[in-house]
């Protein structure tokens, strides 16, 4: 695919006058690593699952990372330890994950996913993944350079899972996969049409408190005439991501984001098969491809060199690259 801008020419996607430009800066990414010491098995799907070989493939991203040199951080995107990895081995092996992340060198900023709260409680997870995060709840943001704002979601803030039987945020999710979900097993999407297949346990949604803050984010970036880069564990947009798998009200989320013409991208992990699309708006959604769906030999992680006009993203054998250019009409 080729064409003129009346400036440069592009093919595939990409600028002939960009091909030798420096990006601003780097970061590696992977997801649902969900290791486990534990034969390998099947998703409800059937699709296979590699408990004790997602390990290497987290190592290896770590060595491929430090090799490269440049990347000024790591995110991982959630999932760290699957939900199978037995009770009485959760910390251990939680610890371990986290260990191997920690050979990066430079800073690793950790997504809580599902598999992550079936394993530890938030009050010791949070602590281990070195978020710190108001009351528990998993969200906050960081800039790398005065130009970009990352903000990472709590996709679980409410949520049947993580959260002490009795909290308020456990008995509203209850209340709402009630209303919402008519099987007895919330796990299981029988029934539901379209859109409301969402409507899982095993997913979440962002709370009336962490909304405000994300609208005062993204203010400020608007402010600032920062360019956003949105990190969630669950997907924001159906066209990315299966819709078993999307944050339960992640059309609130993105009406927000919609309000504002600073978000670009919205990255999230937990659909493994991963996808790719563009909205309405303009916004770019990419889901990445889990680590623990690589057979021996595989891999699934990446890195993503950061533009003024676009991100690229480089994967590796499952994860596929894209070239995501932002729409210059937004800025405007």
């Amino acid at each position: 695919m080729g064409y003129a801008n009346g400036q440069a020419s592009y093919v595939n996607g990409e600028s002939t006058s960009n091909r030798k430009q420096q990006p601003l800066f780097s970061f590696g990414l992977i997801t649902d690593v969900q290791y486990a010491d534990i034969p390998d098995g099947r998703s409800f799907l059937g699709v296979p699952r590699y408990y004790r070989h997602s390990i290497l493939v987290l190592q290896r991203a770590v060595k491929e990372w430090n090799n490269h040199q440049r990347h000024n951080f790591v995110i991982n995107f959630g999932d760290i330890v699957d939900g199978y990895c037995p009770k009485d081995q959760s910390l251990k092996t939680v610890k371990k994950i986290v260990h191997e992340f920690e050979n990066f060198k430079g800073p690793v900023y950790h997504l809580i996913g599902n598999h992550c709260l079936y394993n530890l409680p938030r009050s010791q997870l949070l602590p281990l993944l070195r978020i710190q995060s108001d009351k528990g709840h998993g969200y906050y943001d960081f800039s790398p350079m005065p130009e970009y704002r990352f903000v990472v979601l709590g996709g679980y803030d409410i949520s049947a899972i993580g959260w002490p039987k009795d909290h308020p945020r456990t008995l509203e999710a209850l209340k709402f996969l009630q209303a919402k979900n008519p099987n007895e097993d919330k796990n299981s999407p029988m029934g539901l049409v379209g859109l409301e297949r969402r409507f899982l346990m095993f997913n979440g949604g962002v709370g009336e408190e962490q909304m405000k803050w994300l609208d005062r984010v993204l203010e400020e970036s608007t402010r600032l005439k920062q360019k956003v880069v949105v990190c969630c564990h669950l997907p924001l947009h159906p066209g990315a991501s299966s819709k078993e798998a999307l944050l339960w009200n992640y059309d609130e989320v993105m009406n927000l984001i919609h309000r504002y013409n600073c978000v670009k991208l919205c990255i999230a992990g937990h659909d493994h098969k991963g996808g790719y699309s563009i909205d309405s708006h303009g916004v770019h959604h990419k889901v990445l491809e889990a680590a623990l769906e690589c057979p021996p030999g595989t891999d699934a992680f990446g890195y993503a060199d950061v533009y003024d006009d676009r991100i690229s993203l480089h994967g590796t054998d499952r994860m596929k690259s894209v070239d995501m250019y932002f729409n210059p009409k937004a800025d405007l």
